[in-house]
């Protein structure tokens, strides 16, 4: 049986026009020294917020480039 564990994963994402810009913007924010990863590819997304009985398309529902990174916290 594996001990319990007292930490989560904490997901940020950085939305620009360019991957170089996301990237960019990772490393103004000094990310990697806060112990943020990517979790993936990075690519382009469309958005759409929902709120109540509808959705919204963001962006003029043109595409832009989403880079999620992560890293493990304290629960």
């Amino acid at each position: 049986m594996s001990p319990a564990t007292s930490e989560r994963d904490e997901y940020l994402t950085i939305i620009a026009p360019t991957a170089g810009a996301a990237m960019a913007q990772f490393k103004a924010r000094g990310l990697a020294r806060q112990g943020y990863c990517i979790t993936g590819k990075i690519g382009r997304h469309q958005f759409s917020l929902v709120s109540g009985d509808g959705s919204t398309e963001l962006f003029a529902g043109g595409g832009m480039i989403a880079a999620t990174f992560s890293r493990r916290v304290p629960a």
